[in-house]
């Protein structure tokens, strides 16, 4: 029987009560975006075709700004992920490896997700150097064919099998304390091969995630798998719950938010918890209190799929 939530949950405005009373003055940093550039043309992802902003890595000195002040911030907040991806492939940024050391060494809690047919041999052994918390590697496919067919041209299965093997062996002799995990999305042109990628990776000193899918906020990529909506009456809760930092410097308020079409400040400019207790972020709560996301397209059409008046 499916269970209901107390009658006070019957409004876009208690539940954002409710999301204000769990915000902390500090902003969870969810993502760094190391860069945007990304080799691969994934099905799934609307970023290649509809990504306009211009692409780039981001600076060293700003990065270090950006970890110092999360590095001060009080817990439980300074103890939460961090992931180092957003919408690219970290990889390909040169520092890599040292943006990963500079946190983990003032036991920041870092976490990746990497494609494996970029992470060479070289680079796994920095990584693990840099000690991340955790190191997810995605792999929807489950041969070479399957594995273009979902993530592009540019995937290569053999090599991807290749690295992801290297990476196991050297986590074990330099006896890590990475968490690996071996990631499948699951959506239409993979769900019968669930149990295939299960019985090809459980014997693996790995764990294994099975990913539901969703279609970040685009209409178009609905039908790619099922999709599960926000409980009923509940606004988005991203906008009380963290921050996404560009590799510019720029502020948005969603991980979904590829083309920073919701752009909020810059952390050049000002701190996190400036721009987290802003005017400009306010502002933004309420378009998703009321509903009104006046010139707000990107937000209005993201809740066209996940929104529900109806339990």
């Amino acid at each position: 029987m499916k269970k209901r939530l107390p009658s006070i949950f019957n409004s876009r405005k208690s539940w954002a009560e409710y999301f204000e009373l769990r915000r902390t003055n500090e902003p969870h940093v969810h993502q760094i975006e190391p860069t945007n550039h990304c080799p691969y043309t994934c099905v799934m992802c609307p970023r290649t075709e509809k990504m306009t902003r211009e692409t780039g890595f981001m600076d060293m000195e700003l990065y270090y700004k950006i970890i110092d002040e999360i590095n001060l911030f009080k817990e439980p907040v300074r103890s939460k992920e961090i992931e180092l991806f957003h919408f690219g492939e970290s990889l390909i940024h040169p520092q890599l490896d040292e943006m990963i050391r500079y946190a983990s060494n003032k036991r920041l809690n870092i976490v990746l997700s990497i494609n494996p047919p970029d992470l060479s041999h070289e680079r796994a052994i920095k990584i693990l150097e840099a000690n991340p918390s955790k190191i997810i590697i995605s792999l929807d496919g489950y041969d070479n064919d399957s594995y273009r067919e979902i993530r592009g041209k540019k995937a290569n299965y053999d090599k991807a099998i290749d690295n992801i093997e290297f990476l196991l062996d050297n986590h074990t002799k330099m006896n890590s304390n990475s968490k690996i995990i071996i990631r499948m999305i699951e959506f239409k042109l993979n769900k019968a091969h669930t149990q295939k990628f299960k019985e090809q990776w459980q014997t693996k000193n790995v764990e294994l995630e099975i990913r539901e899918f969703f279609p970040w906020t685009e209409k178009d990529l609905v039908d790619l798998g099922e999709v599960k909506k926000w409980r009923p009456f509940m606004p988005c809760p991203f906008p009380w719950e963290y921050v996404v930092i560009q590799y510019n410097g720029d502020i948005v308020p969603c991980c979904r938010d590829y083309d920073a079409k919701n752009r909020i400040l810059n952390v050049k400019e000002h701190t996190l918890t400036e721009i987290w207790n802003s005017k400009e972020y306010k502002d933004f709560r309420n378009q998703h209190i009321t509903g009104d996301y006046k010139n707000n397209d990107f937000c209005k059409d993201c809740m066209d799929i996940y929104y529900t008046e109806e339990s």
